[in-house]
């Protein structure tokens, strides 16, 4: 069989049944360089088959740390590593920088913006996830979200300049630039919170003596009834605590319903004077979630068997935060975690394909929770073991370590964490601004 060359310069075309017996090279696409994408493609590298990564950013983000970025701690490339220089030593692993709109299933073949359709023998969907307003479109215009890398870093410069601004006001003016409201109880809001009360606590004091005396508010708001609703009941609690040790105000049972220019208001009925939303109360699935006309949930999440094949598409998967994978009355959590598992077994099943095997049904492993409220202070769950305060930081640290993609990463974000602890400092506080902005 004379080979061709297919769009991109990915590899050959492949008889869509019956790759045992051929010749050609199965393609793979990816859609998405996030934990589950990048875990699928990583177990692919080396095989005899074909990947192509497609992402809108030429990078893998390791969101877990997002809020560092937020609150001056580390700079974006400390988290960020380009998806080429990962797979630089794989000889049939590609990248393509796109933003994908569409699949046709039947076709087979995966549409972009702006490049030619890319062909697929087998396609793996993990969009991952963005922000979920609830509808909610006065917020969303003022909200600050903390979800990808310009997020975080235009929620510092907010923050920095805030700051300035205070610092220009009369005493009883700057109240609203010195308030600090925090929408979402979970992970992302309480490690947030804690780190943005450490980093207020350092700057105050040396470099900005205007606002010696004046008060800095930062409110932690949750709807439900306890902090860090997917955990263990009680370490919500410790986490609670040790934020208002902190003096972060944290609020639980209260929602945010509007926004204006002013502040917020509050289902409690109270309006809260500030310049400043940050938005962490939730996700929903990415939009092509609903763009590829199959299956989703109740959550909108895609609709996946127990291979994590989409249902009614052989050789089409989905994974991570896109697809749903039931777990009791609930579904899998949107977590990296869950992902990287599901990626990993996404790979072996289209090997296994390959191969003329039976596939292999997904099933989940936790491995626990974590978040850190602070300095020295986190908590954990892992298993039956639970930890609060000093331990659970040196888990949280080691298990964040670990599965940060790069030694000069690894280094780097170890060299900050050191620094912060020893100094008590956060040395990344330059105000940056796009031209024209």
């Amino acid at each position: 069989m004379k080979a061709r060359r297919v769009a991109h310069g990915i590899g050959q075309p492949a008889v869509r049944k019956g790759y045992a017996c051929c010749m050609s090279v199965p393609r793979v696409v990816i859609i998405g360089a996030g934990f589950g994408g990048l875990e699928c493609a990583k177990k692919l590298a080396g095989r005899a088959v074909q990947v192509r990564i497609i992402d809108r950013n030429n990078y893998h983000l390791f969101t877990p740390l997002l809020y560092q970025v937020a609150s001056s701690l580390l700079n974006p490339g400390d988290i960020a590593r380009p998806v080429r220089a990962i797979f630089r030593g794989s000889g049939n692993v590609r990248f393509t920088q796109a933003e994908v709109v569409g699949v046709d299933l039947e076709r087979q073949v995966v549409k972009t913006t702006d490049l030619p359709d890319i062909p697929y023998d087998f396609l793996v969907v993990a969009a991952g996830s963005t922000t979920n307003f609830f509808g909610m479109s006065a917020v969303a215009e003022r909200a600050l979200g903390l979800k990808d890398l310009s997020e975080a870093l235009e929620l510092r410069n907010h923050i920095l300049r805030c700051l300035e601004a205070a610092a220009t006001k009369a005493p009883d003016e700057a109240g609203p630039w010195l308030t600090f409201a925090i929408v979402g109880g979970g992970p992302t809001g309480v490690e947030y919170a804690g780190a943005l009360s450490e980093l207020v606590r350092i700057l105050l004091p040396g470099e900005y003596p205007e606002l010696a005396h004046q008060k800095i508010r930062i409110l932690l708001l949750e709807g439900m009834d306890e902090l860090l609703p997917p955990f263990p009941s009680g370490l919500g609690a410790k986490a609670r605590l040790e934020l208002q040790q902190k003096g972060v105000e944290v609020r639980t049972g209260v929602r945010v319903t509007s926004a204006d220019d002013e502040g917020v208001q509050l289902s409690n009925g109270e309006f809260v004077a500030t310049r400043t939303l940050i938005w962490s109360a939730g996700v929903r699935p990415a939009d092509l979630a609903t763009a590829l006309d199959v299956g989703v949930s109740r959550s909108g999440r895609i609709e996946v068997d127990r291979f994590m094949r989409i249902r009614g598409q052989d050789g089409a998967f989905a994974i991570g935060d896109i697809a749903s994978v039931p777990r009791g009355e609930k579904e899998i959590p949107m977590l990296s975690a869950p992902a990287m598992q599901e990626g990993r077994v996404v790979a072996e099943n289209i090997l296994r394909t390959v191969q003329g095997k039976p596939l292999r049904a997904f099933r989940y492993r936790d491995r626990g929770s974590m978040a850190t409220v602070g300095k020295g202070v986190a908590v954990a769950s892992i298993g039956p073991i639970q930890m609060a305060g000093f331990p659970g930081w040196i888990a949280w640290l080691a298990v964040h370590l670990y599965y940060i993609i790069g030694f000069r990463n690894r280094f780097v974000v170890l060299s900050g964490w050191a620094w912060n602890y020893l100094r008590s400092d956060r040395p990344v506080r330059i105000i940056t601004r796009a031209r024209g902005k």
